[in-house]
């Protein structure tokens, strides 16, 4: 009797302090993920009045905006199994970049299921034809920035790429999405951000609306940047991964003929593109003959949501439902099959105007031993002013999309990207200096690895990837004075 007394005592003191840690920082206790797990299966309480400081304004007003489009996605959802592909699309360059050739379908699928795919797509249709978007766009959206998703490894090249956005003289202010509160660093959120003019967004927050159908989506990964671009709090956006560096001032994109015309900018990957066929059929339209030969690269996105609200809402349809139906429909397998259709896919569908950038993207890639390996995409101007002058001109490079690898300094010392796997010296990343001056107008490596040490030094004790990484600054240090001399 006294062990069951004892047992219901302690039982008592802790829903106490749980209560308290509830009242006093729902964030600790990760409130906000309970909050949405019980929005769906009922199991919590949820006491939006009890949060120890105000819910963001603008949360609250994306959930008002969101709410119906969540149903309506809902509805529409696809009532079929995951596509299956016979084989993956191989991977092509194209000699040129137009017009696209409509691609061999490698797509296995009933005629009834493709049916009922169209059905589906053509209910959004429907609403999203009808709507008036223009309320919604002055309502919920003002003011020009730059949007990422960022939390756990990819906080470490967001924080370098940040850095270098300040030091193109940028003052655009930025919106960092992570997934859940479980991303979300106290040290980095509260502190280092905000002094760059930065701050993080929790999109499970957004997620929350008063009906429960929001909280059923489960998104991950690539389908994360869909929803990051809708819900930020900005009109004109320039959406960046986390990994994507910018080389100038982006502020002066937004201005130039190609986006104040179509309110849309795209940049082309290296591969011809791979949808299939099916996916106009699914869409209900013939196959467009003006589009270029290439893909699209989604590290980089200019919209403007005063123009292409719908071509959002229709993008976040096919990342919710692209896992199992819409990317493979749009990428048949090929390589980097994910989001990066989705978007120009999207206005293309709507017959909303969108610029693809015409320069085509170029690499940077370093020598490891005879073997080269690409280590970046270099992505141009959209109305590119020429650097130089006579046959050395050059369109001008805007951003440098460093997927492999990504400029994280915790990840960059401890993976063995920065030495030969031969003889273990010390490898410059994007090619010569001399090719580098060539491209960049400057030794463009020497002034990111700048960027990453100053990053690394200073916040190694703070990001949480990076708390137990050993003498990481001083490695860092290493690998610049063995590779530039300082």
């Amino acid at each position: 009797m006294r062990v069951t007394l004892r047992r219901q005592l302690i039982l008592v003191v802790v829903l106490l302090t749980l209560t308290v840690l509830w009242y006093t920082n729902p964030r600790l206790i990760g409130a906000d993920r309970l909050s949405a797990f019980s929005s769906e299966h009922g199991l919590i309480p949820q006491f939006p009045h009890l949060r120890s400081s105000p819910i963001d304004p603008h949360v609250l007003s994306i959930r008002r905006f969101w709410s119906p489009w969540a149903t309506t996605i809902q509805d529409s959802a696809p009532q079929v199994d995951p596509v299956n592909l016979v084989y993956s699309a191989n991977i092509i360059k194209p000699v040129n970049d137009g017009p696209r050739e409509i691609h061999q379908n490698l797509v296995s699928i009933s005629d009834e299921d493709e049916a009922s795919l169209r059905a589906a797509h053509a209910k959004l249709r429907t609403v999203l034809d009808a709507y008036d978007h223009l309320e919604d766009a002055e309502s919920h959206f003002s003011g020009t920035g730059v949007v990422t998703v960022a939390g756990g490894e990819y906080f470490g090249p967001f924080l370098a790429g940040l850095h270098m956005l300040r030091s193109t003289g940028s003052s655009l202010p930025v919106e960092a999405f992570l997934a859940d509160s479980s991303e979300y660093e106290a040290a980095l959120c509260e502190k280092v951000l905000p002094s760059l003019n930065a701050k993080c967004k929790i999109l499970a927050d957004f997620l929350q609306a008063s009906n429960s159908t929001a909280t059923k989506f489960k998104v991950e990964h690539y389908q994360l940047k869909s929803l990051a671009i809708l819900f930020s709090s900005f009109t004109h956006t320039l959406f960046l991964d986390s990994d994507s560096i910018p080389l100038l001032d982006p502020a002066v994109l937004f201005s130039t003929e190609a986006y104040t015309s179509t309110g849309f900018i795209g940049w082309p990957d290296f591969w011809t593109a791979t949808e299939s066929p099916i996916f106009y059929s699914i869409a209900n339209m013939t196959f467009p003959s003006d589009l270029p030969a290439t893909s699209s690269e989604a590290g980089q996105l200019l919209v403007d949501k005063s123009r292409h609200l719908k071509t959002l809402l229709l993008a976040a349809y096919y990342n919710i439902y692209g896992p199992d139906w819409y990317y493979p429909l749009l990428s048949q397998g090929a390589l980097g099959q994910g989001d990066k259709n989705t978007f120009e896919t999207a206005a293309i569908v709507l017959g909303l105007p969108y610029h693809r950038v015409r320069t085509p993207v170029a690499t940077v890639g370093r020598m490891d031993g005879r073997e080269v390996k690409g280590s970046g995409m270099i992505q141009h101007h959209p109305n590119p002013p020429s650097r130089g002058e006579g046959k050395d001109s050059a369109p001008m490079p805007a951003f440098l999309h460093a997927n492999t690898p990504k400029m994280n300094a915790g990840h960059l010392v401890d993976e063995g990207d920065l030495q030969d796997t031969h003889t273990a010296k010390h490898l410059r990343l994007w090619n010569s200096k001399e090719e580098a001056e060539k491209m960049f107008g400057e030794d463009l490596e020497r002034r990111v690895w700048k960027e990453v040490v100053e990053v690394g030094c200073a916040h190694a004790k703070e990001v949480r990837e990076w708390k137990d990484r050993k003498r990481l600054c001083e490695r860092l240090h290493e690998h610049v004075k063995a590779v530039f001399g300082d």
